[in-house]
């Protein structure tokens, strides 16, 4: 024996365990696979007597290397070799091993559970082999070479390593081993069943053979020509042909049933596919030849047209919301979703859906993204949902249906034909269901009354009319979307139709998308018109008959002069049941439904055209019924919400429709630059004109108390509410230098109609003849300058007896020696409320004006483009937020430094005319008080031969006048401004009874007396006037009369009278009056005038002295 041989012994001697263990398995496998059924339990038994044997050999208990210690065990038998190596590196390295084993243990329980123990040993012990013994895997690695080094025992050698490697070579067997325990009865039941399944095989294979045989045989005798064999076979060609056609006859029979059945539960595609195929079938030459099939040929053919109608009616009743399935598509209008547009807050979750969904997606971009348009639409059979519960889905499906049945471009042009009808009769539909909300005689008859004016000077937050408009504004502009979206889908399902099917002229049949769009564009257009312009309730056009202004704002804004909403004539006493009318009438409809199909297709449901008187248009331009007043203060209400729509079209128009996203609201710039401005200042002033042209338009409004704490005129309330509503309107636009201009020549021409009143107020009438003046005295007083100086002081609160001396000396310059006459006077009461209503109405607009006050930013204000057109530049539909009516937000005027002087010079002279107004109310009491005392001394009797208790009648008058005026001063006027008018009447009384008592004629002492009761008792009157009033000094003049010519030198040597010598004068000579008047003793009376003289003469040395 050779070395090599030897070597190969030895290495045996190692694995001869193995070998012997196995080798009656072996001869088991060879056996089992080489025989039959048959030598199953023989092989069986030698398998098990080599399980015997292999159990003998492995006396070695390894049970401890399966112990979950095993490891460790083993770790530490490894590391007892290490000493003999003295390499602590190579304990590390074991150690590093052995924690990795450990890892592995959790990887080993789990292979157990679906494997066996066998199988995950076998890997453990792989996996040391790999770890340890990786070089004797390799192809080149000699057995021999290391035989030999696990018996050199020198440092070179692996001896140490044999016992490792004996207890490797263990845990293989013990694993093998195991494998074979878990797995024998697999093995043997696939050794069964193998042999089943060749068996099969065996059998197949005959089968096929003999097959084979009789193919080849039948192929040989039908090869043969027999006549007999030919005949049967063409007769049975034949009857072939019959069962066909009587199956296609059956087919056919059934299709009425099947396409009613399809078209009731709306699955036009499987309904179309069915009448397409019938048609297809029926039309066959062997079909035609069938005279039996005419009446079913004829009834498929018109249910082509009729289904064709059906489906174009079908997608107009979703198009334009007619069916209940499209309620979810558009808002209905809640009263709480008040923004603050907002738009165009709040509302019902329905509602919102609409619009979006939980992600936050439109619902038509959803829909969109969602499919493919360019696949065809596949009829879900299988769905228990009802196709319409998602219209814009089933706006699809009936697009895809129509073109599977030819129509498709036929239905597009009756979308295009019917679309002004239809938009007009959403329109309509809407605004009757408004109207039905909100009765037009509750709307109208609780029209706001704009502090009591009978003119509409725009709607209050709380105004029902603002519930109508926003009603109808957000429902018609939320349908109008909701017919876009469906435009929308008809846009886009008609591109991929026509890319996936390569159709001719697609571009076409998608144009409909800009017309409707122009459409829903001239809507809004007249809509706004209609709210926006006034028309018989204004102006000049209130007389106008209502037939030719109808005629006039038609031929004015380019519509035809002939409503058309109107029947012109109706054909009565008709017999709708004759077989003759009845027979015209279905030729009638057969031929319109035979050339343009759909036109007719609600024709077949009775209609009966009647006039509603309700449902007059009211002269509008759209032809619908006006649910509130026209007025151009309407336009607070009406921008933010039709801003806003066109904002939410933006999301809607696709990008290649041919309109631009930007220019949408282009035509509602050009409406309120070309038509509303131009129309805006013309109806301000028209309503200006009517507001100060009433006739009571100057007298007391009956709700003052609303507004003010004094009475102001009826004209200044209505046109404090035009100019208040007016920048309201404006505080929703951008600020114009023209509005702000508007307004002050508003409030100028107000102010000039106030003065005007004013001047007729204190007019003279006709028949007085004065060459000086056209005024009454009191106002060529109050327009005195001297006068006014002297009464402003007074105003400021200085009444002081200089003040009050300096007025009276103004007023005495001014008037000279001209008395005053009744003439003079303001006579008429009503006059002097007037004066005081109008002090109070200039004062209160004043102070209400001033509030308006607002300099705005330059920057901000439109600016002209500088071409003819005077378009403004900045657009108004680019504003950044779209501000709505809000009654809480204080209202301003928006004007620059430029405006702003004009503004304040109007509201000074509003303020002026109310202080020449209160200067007219003082100067007309005192002129009043002045006539009355005059008359009383000029031409009162005094001299009396008994006491006369009754003081003198221009007393009575003057007391009796100034009682009345107080009363009217103090209802109408402040108390500041009454204490003004009436402060310093005492003085005056007091002045005039002493400096103008030379105007007495003759006095004696009973009148002496009674002139002493005509001041007590105007000084009991004056009392309840001015407290301050005095006439004490004028009382103690004329008791120097009573007292005598003795007691008056008396007091005048000793110094105690407080008259100058002119008084005292005056007193002397009416104490001598009587004598000297005394005609008839002529001796008397000329010792009354030397007595006279002589106490003259003595007074005056006496004054002269002191």
């Amino acid at each position: 024996m050779s070395n090599r041989d030897g070597s190969r012994v030895r290495q045996g001697g190692a694995t001869g365990a193995y070998s012997n263990g196995y080798a009656g398995y072996n001869t088991y496998e060879r056996n089992g696979y080489g025989d039959g059924e048959g030598n199953y339990r023989r092989n069986d038994q030698a398998k098990e007597r080599s399980f015997e044997e292999y159990r003998g050999y492995a006396a070695p208990n390894f049970s401890q290397d399966r112990d979950e210690n095993s490891l460790d065990a083993r770790q530490q038998r490894l590391d007892g070799y290490d000493g003999s190596f003295g390499s602590q590196e190579r304990g590390q390295s074991l150690r590093g091993r052995s924690r990795d084993a450990r890892d592995a243990r959790s990887r080993r329980q789990d292979e157990d559970r679906h494997y066996g123990p066998g199988t995950s040993s076998l890997e453990e012990i792989l996996r040391i082999i790999e770890e340890e013994w990786d070089f004797m895997t390799d192809e080149e690695c000699v057995p021999v070479k290391v035989a030999l080094q696990l018996m050199d025992t020198s440092s070179l050698g692996r001896a140490q390593q044999y016992l490792g490697f004996k207890d490797t070579h263990h845990q293989l067997q013990y694993a093998l081993q195991s494998i074979v325990n878990d797995h024998h009865q697999g093995f043997n039941s696939s050794i069964g069943t193998f042999h089943s399944i060749m068996r099969s095989i065996t059998s197949s294979q005959g089968k096929v053979r003999e097959l084979r045989e009789s193919l080849l045989k039948s192929k040989d005798d039908l090869s043969t020509s027999k006549p007999e064999v030919r005949n049967m076979v063409e007769s049975s060609q034949k009857y072939d042909t019959m069962l066909q056609t009587l199956q296609s006859i059956e087919h056919l029979q059934l299709v009425p049933e099947k396409l009613e059945a399809r078209i009731s539960e709306k699955r036009f595609l499987t309904a179309v596919d069915v009448l397409s195929s019938s048609l297809k079938m029926i039309r066959q030459p062997g079909m035609m030849e069938i005279g039996a099939l005419s009446d079913l040929r004829t009834y498929l053919g018109t249910q082509e047209s009729s289904l064709a109608d059906i489906l174009i009616e079908e997608l107009h009743n979703h198009l334009y919301l007619k069916s209940l399935y499209c309620n979810d598509r558009w808002k209905a209008y809640s009263s709480n979703k008040r923004d603050a547009s907002s738009g165009i807050g709040g509302g019902s979750d329905k509602a919102d859906m609409a619009y979006t969904s939980d992600d936050g997606v439109r619902a038509l971009h959803r829909f969109i993204n969602s499919n493919d348009f360019t696949q065809p639409m596949v009829d879900d059979a299988a769905a228990n949902k009802n196709p319409e519960s998602d219209s814009l889905c089933y706006i699809r499906l009936v697009l895809e249906a129509l073109n599977n049945l030819g129509h498709l471009s036929n239905a597009v042009s009756t979308v295009n034909q019917r679309l002004p009808v239809e938009l007009f009769k959403l329109v309509d539909k809407t605004n009757n269901e408004v109207d039905q909300r909100h009765p037009s005689s509750l709307a109208s008859g609780n029209r706001n009354r704009f502090y009591g004016n009978s003119i509409d000077f725009g709607l209050t937050e709380n105004d029902l009319r603002v519930t109508v408009i926003n009603d109808l504004l957000c429902t018609l502009y939320s349908k109008f979307e909701a017919v876009m979206e469906g435009h929308r889908v008809i846009y886009d399902v008609v591109r991929g139709i026509s890319k996936r099917e390569s159709i001719q002229g697609a571009a076409s049949l998608a144009n409909g998308f800009v017309e409707v769009w122009q459409l829903i564009q001239s809507e809004m257009r007249s809509l706004l018109h209609d709210y926006l312009t006034t028309s018989e309730s204004r102006g000049a056009f209130a007389i106008t008959p209502k037939g030719l202004h109808n005629a006039i704002s038609n031929i004015i804004t380019g519509k035809s002069s002939r409503d058309k909403s109107k029947i012109l004539f109706k054909l009565s006493n008709v017999d709708t049941a004759t077989p003759s009318l009845k027979e015209d009438q279905e030729d009638l409809q057969y031929i319109l439904k035979a050339s343009v199909p759909g036109l007719v297709s609600e024709s077949l449901r009775p209609a009966v055209a009647t006039t509603d008187n309700h449902n007059i248009s009211d002269g509008a331009a759209t032809g619908h019924k006006l649910l509130i007043e026209p007025s151009v203060f309407n336009i607070t209400i009406l921008l933010p919400p039709s801003l806003a729509f066109l904002n939410r079209l933006k999301g809607i128009v696709p990008t290649g429709s041919g309109i631009v996203h930007n220019t949408l609201p282009s035509f509602l710039d050009d409406f309120l630059v070309n038509v509303f401005y131009p129309s805006l200042e013309d109806t301000i002033r028209d309503l200006f004109a009517q507001t100060i042209g009433d006739l009571d338009a100057f007298h007391e409004d009956p709700q003052w108390t609303r507004i003010s704490k004094r009475p102001v005129m009826k004209g200044t309330t209505a046109f404090l509410g035009l100019i208040t509503a007016f920048c309201k309107m404006l505080d929703t636009l951008p600020p114009d230098q023209a509005f702000g201009q508007l307004t002050i020549d508003l409030l100028t021409s107000y102010y000039d109609k106030c003065y005007e009143w004013y001047r007729e107020i204190v007019a003279r009438h006709s028949s007085e003849s004065e060459a000086n003046s056209e005024v009454k005295t009191s106002a060529q007083w109050a327009q005195d300058n001297h006068i006014r100086l002297a009464m402003g002081e007074i105003l400021t609160n200085d009444t002081s007896m200089n003040a009050l001396k300096k007025e009276t000396d103004a007023e005495t310059i001014y008037r000279g020696n001209v008395p005053i006459r009744s003439a003079d006077l303001i006579t008429d009461r009503k006059s002097i409320v007037s004066l005081c209503i109008l002090a109070t109405s200039m004062k209160w607009i004043a102070s209400k004006v001033i509030q308006l006050r607002h300099i705005e930013d330059p920057q901000n204000f439109s600016r002209n483009d500088g071409g003819n057109t005077g378009r403004v530049r900045r657009r108004w539909t680019l504003i950044d937020s779209v501000r709505t009516q809000d009654e809480g937000r204080p209202v301003y005027l928006p004007m620059t430094e430029d405006t702003i002087s004009a503004f304040d010079g109007v509201v000074s002279s509003f303020q002026e005319l109310t202080t020449t107004v209160l200067f007219t109310l003082r100067a007309e009491a005192r002129c009043r008080t002045i006539h009355y005392l005059e008359q009383c001394l000029s031409q009162g009797i005094y001299c009396f031969d008994n006491p006369v208790q009754a003081p003198d009648t221009s007393i009575v008058a003057l007391n009796s006048d100034l009682v009345w005026f107080d009363e009217d001063v103090s209802t109408y006027l402040t108390p500041q401004e009454v204490t003004f008018i009436l402060s310093g009447l005492g003085a005056l009384m007091d002045q005039i009874l002493v400096t103008q008592a030379d105007s007495i004629k003759i006095l004696n002492k009973p009148g002496a007396q009674r002139m002493q009761t005509n001041i007590l008792v105007l000084q009991q009157n004056l009392k309840n006037i001015e407290k301050q009033a005095d006439l004490g000094r004028a009382s103690r003049f004329y008791k120097l009369y009573v007292d005598g010519m003795d007691d008056l030198i008396a007091n005048a040597k000793s110094g105690k009278l407080e008259f100058t010598y002119d008084e005292l004068k005056v007193i002397v000579e009416l104490y001598f009056s009587e004598a000297m008047s005394n005609r008839r003793e002529s001796a008397s009376a000329l010792q009354a005038r030397r007595s006279l003289n002589e106490n003259l003469l003595a007074l005056s040395e006496i004054m002269w002295t002191l």
